[in-house]
């Protein structure tokens, strides 16, 4: 199965655990392919630096080494706009581009336009059943 994880679904893994971390694990462990650019891991390391700085202590600097050496990495392709935000069409492009199956979100209100239709919202919990995690 193929997946793209927004920012959210790392984040929750990395500092809370849950469902999100058992998806982790399981692209980790190569149960899953996850998929990404390169722009989606730069933001991926940049949200992470950002909650460092605000719960600075035990988190180490690599924390996503586990997940973005799993990954798939995509060239980005320019789209015309695919959703509402347009901060996710990063991802909805990304997802297209690799032929995935699910974005995995924690948002309920991705509002996908045209070809981004043929990929599936999923959130974590959802996955996460789907994966028997």
């Amino acid at each position: 199965m193929k997946i793209v994880m927004d920012t959210g679904v790392i984040l929750t893994a990395l500092f809370f655990g849950g469902t999100s971390r058992k998806i982790v694990e399981a692209v980790a462990q190569k149960k899953v392919a996850a998929y990404a650019t390169r722009e989606i891991v730069v933001e991926y390391r940049a949200a992470l630096a950002k909650m460092t700085a605000k719960k600075p202590g035990d988190l180490r600097p690599d924390l996503l080494l586990p997940i973005t050496t799993r990954l798939h990495i995509i060239e980005e392709k320019p789209k015309p706009p695919l959703c509402r935000h347009p901060g996710d069409d990063r991802f909805l492009s990304c997802a297209l581009d690799a032929k995935a199956v699910y974005i995995v979100t924690g948002f309920k209100d991705l509002r996908l336009r045209g070809a981004g239709k043929s990929v599936s919202m999923m959130t974590a919990e959802d996955l996460g059943q789907r994966l028997s995690l």
